[in-house]
């Protein structure tokens, strides 16, 4: 819990109530643009949607007592009300940048959310400053404290309530100036807002029979409307310790951070206003990053080049993983001295990682760094990939010295087709 120490105004009789409307001129000095405010009463709504959330998977980055996630009071004993916060950030040239991948080089690609600078930090300081301001405002020491995504309160349905937004089927809160592109936080306050609101959940109330958003998912993770099988999300899955399941690799094509696919398809994001806050720049290097590079860098070098994003949180050895994913995925092969590297690597996600790019990128140098590696492996599953790997790489060898001999025999294509081909593979 915080507490404010800034001068007040002897003048200003101390107040325990106060409008909405006298708080939004404040937000905006501040750089707050959309705000809304609802009452700290429990959000005994959540109970059946956390129970089944929870039986879908968690991905162990949310508060894990439901009871908690429910009542504000929880994380403010004093809370009275709840001023949220819609914080756009996607800029027109960071909307451009999103369009335009640079296709030719070997790059990566990460979601518009990671841009510009870290947005915990941008909306947490911005929050705290509105609560000084508020608190010179009703002439008394306020309490509060700031939700910025790492709190238990599940801050879309908390921005719902107080009728900042409505939440589309994609579990997205969309705002209805800038759309979903917007990042969410709250103010816990110890006195009254007499205009807040207490709107009930309504997933999908504009949505109407739309859901692209549903059918676009990469890995297919929605299970119903505004319900979300989190361990399948990408954007988890690039966040998630470990090696990344077979089944996800795939799919996260370039990605080596987040996925804004889900928003990108909604009809309600074509025409939203963009951000013109400064903190949200984009930074081109930051959107698509070289993998090569990437995979060069030290942690020290890699908060330098990325420190001031969401992603730097994580560390270098996580974007390593996804980049190595990544490069399995491009299939280019002057990225197999660089990937080789990582099959020697102290962590046995990335030795993984390297083995099934390998696998994937194929040709005799990559087969050759496979087989050399695998001699001196002892961890059961990094051998495992390995093993698969090299399996990989030999019947592909295999698949195009027939094909060569075909060609030498001058057999037409198809004549002598094996079953992959007959089935379009």
């Amino acid at each position: 819990m915080r507490r404010i120490g800034s001068e007040r105004d002897p003048a200003v009789t101390s107040r325990d109530k106060i409008a909405l409307a006298e708080i939004r001129p404040l937000a905006e000095e501040v750089g707050l643009p959309e705000i809304a405010a609802t009452d700290a009463s429990p959000f005994d709504d959540l109970a059946t949607p956390l129970a089944a959330y929870a039986a879908r998977g968690r991905t162990g980055f949310e508060w894990d007592n439901a009871s908690e996630r429910m009542d504000p009071r929880f994380w403010l004993p004093e809370a009275k009300s709840i001023v949220t916060a819609a914080l756009p950030y996607l800029t027109e040239e960071g909307a451009r940048q999103m369009r335009h991948h640079p296709r030719s080089d070997l790059r990566g690609q990460t979601s518009c959310y990671v841009y510009g600078e870290d947005y915990h930090r941008v909306l947490s300081e911005r929050l705290t400053e509105l609560a000084k301001r508020l608190e010179k405002l009703v002439g008394r020491e306020i309490r509060h404290r700031v939700a910025v995504d790492t709190s238990p309160l599940v801050d879309r349905r908390v921005a719902e309530r107080s009728g900042l937004g409505w939440i589309g089927k994609n579990g997205m809160l969309f705002s209805p100036r800038y759309g979903s592109y917007v990042f969410l936080g709250a103010l816990l306050l110890d006195i009254e807002i007499e205009d807040a609101k207490h709107l009930p959940p309504d997933v999908g109330k504009f949505c109407g029979d739309c859901d692209l958003c549903m059918r676009a998912c990469p890995t297919q993770a929605f299970v119903a409307p505004g319900e979300l099988k989190a361990t399948a999300c990408l954007s988890y899955v690039t966040q998630m310790k470990g090696t990344i399941p077979r089944p996800y690799r795939k799919p996260l094509g370039r990605r080596v951070w987040g996925c804004d696919v889900c928003q990108q398809v909604c009809p309600h994001n074509r025409h939203r206003a963009p951000a013109r806050d400064p903190s949200f720049s984009p930074d081109a290097e930051a959107a698509y990053p070289d993998l090569v590079r990437l995979l060069k860098m030290s942690n020290r070098q890699f908060l330098r080049a990325y420190g001031r994003s969401a992603m730097a949180w994580r560390g270098v050895r996580t974007l390593q993983r996804n980049a190595l994913v990544a490069l399995g995925n491009l299939r280019r092969p002057e990225a197999v001295p660089v990937v080789a590297r990582f099959l020697a690597s102290d962590r046995p996600e990335l030795r993984a990682s390297a083995a099934w790019a390998l696998g994937e990128i194929g040709g005799e140098d990559a087969l050759r760094e496979l087989q050399a590696a695998l001699g001196s492996e002892q961890d059961p599953d990094v051998r495992q990939e390995m093993e698969e790997a090299i399996a990989n790489v030999s019947a592909s060898i295999c698949r195009r010295g027939v094909r060569r001999d075909e060609e030498g025999s001058g057999h037409r294509r198809g004549e002598h087709a094996d079953w992959g081909d007959v089935a379009g593979g």
